[in-house]
């Protein structure tokens, strides 16, 4: 009995450990875009894209991600320093008078998560400009 037991131990061991690194290998982004009246949010993950507009959350939608689109994603990911984006400065102030939405971005991967600083709607910083342009694309798609 001891010797299955000492067997089996390694194995489960195993697949304990690869079933956490999936799971720490998760990635999704979130784009958050708001102003006085409204708020509208991108949630994008490997399985599908969802948008929720206005405060309250009235409107909803949702559509599937195409791997095409996912892997795109990734290779804009591949391109910033996501550790560093809470350092990146805003091109722009215009969110400061009403002269444009707040964004913010954010990205998970495993168990971090990494937050943009706030940035004007349209005019991310330089180094996430594809991402954030491949993000509102994906996000427009939806309805």
């Amino acid at each position: 009995m001891k010797l299955i037991l000492l067997l089996l131990f390694p194995i489960l061991m195993a697949e304990t450990c690869s079933q956490n690194n999936e799971q720490n290998n998760e990635i999704s982004f979130k784009y958050e875009m708001m102003t006085r009246g409204s708020r509208t949010n991108y949630a994008l993950t490997q399985e599908d894209i969802k948008v929720v507009r206005n405060m309250g959350g009235e409107t909803k939608a949702s559509e599937k991600m195409t791997s095409k689109d996912w892997e795109n994603l990734l290779e804009k990911m591949e391109e910033i320093d996501v550790p560093n984006i809470s350092k990146l400065k805003p091109p722009s102030d215009k969110r400061t008078f009403d002269g444009a939405a707040h964004a913010i971005l954010t990205i998970k991967k495993g168990d971090e998560v990494y937050r943009s600083n706030s940035f004007d709607h349209g005019n991310p910083p330089s180094e996430l400009k594809s991402l954030v342009k491949a993000i509102l694309r994906l996000g427009e798609t939806v309805e």
